[in-house]
């Protein structure tokens, strides 16, 4: 079952120190927030520069100048921030893309019960963040890890178009649901 072997990874990262507990941490909830939207809005001025011939003037790079990786990158961290503050919510911290995913899976999509009354009033919202949002995370993920570690061609607009719309969406999923 999958949501036994999501508690044993949660378990496993708590042990390790990788997810740390402490209602401290649900006072970063509005940070990360922030700096998850103001993280997408560095990887749309990354598309942007991309594709504005104007900008690149401006800035005197070359004509043929490109930072579709730098967009896929900013978005994935956008994303991964925004979890951030979904964990926050319930007084976690990780450090730890994995240990953050699963958490999040865990506690936003399977988990219905141990939430606080304040938490069950947005169930419902909270079961929109469907495994299809998580599987977005997750591609995003290794499309940033392809876009930071590899130097192919594979490396799209189109990848970045994606990255961006995944991005737009899961953000604002998690927004709502912390709302």
């Amino acid at each position: 079952m999958r949501t036994d072997m999501l508690k044993k990874k949660i378990a496993s990262c708590i042990k390790k120190e990788q997810l740390m507990q402490s209602q401290e941490y649900a006072k970063l909830e509005k940070h990360y927030l922030a700096k998850s939207r103001k993280n997408f809005a560095v990887a749309k001025l990354m598309l942007k520069i991309s594709d504005t011939e104007e900008i690149k003037k401006m800035l005197k790079i070359s004509s043929d100048f490109e930072t579709y990786d730098w967009a896929i990158i900013v978005a994935y961290y956008s994303m991964y921030v925004s979890s951030l503050a979904a964990l926050a919510r319930l007084g976690f911290k990780s450090k730890s893309h994995v240990a953050t995913i699963a958490f999040l899976e865990y506690n936003y999509v399977h988990q219905q019960k141990g939430l606080e009354i304040k938490h069950l009033i947005n169930l419902t919202k909270a079961h929109a963040l469907t495994e299809g949002l998580i599987t977005k995370l997750m591609q995003t993920k290794s499309r940033r890890e392809s876009a930071q570690y590899e130097a192919t061609p594979a490396i799209t607009r189109e990848n970045a178009l994606s990255s961006l719309s995944d991005a737009e969406e899961f953000i604002t999923k998690i927004e709502e649901i912390l709302q």
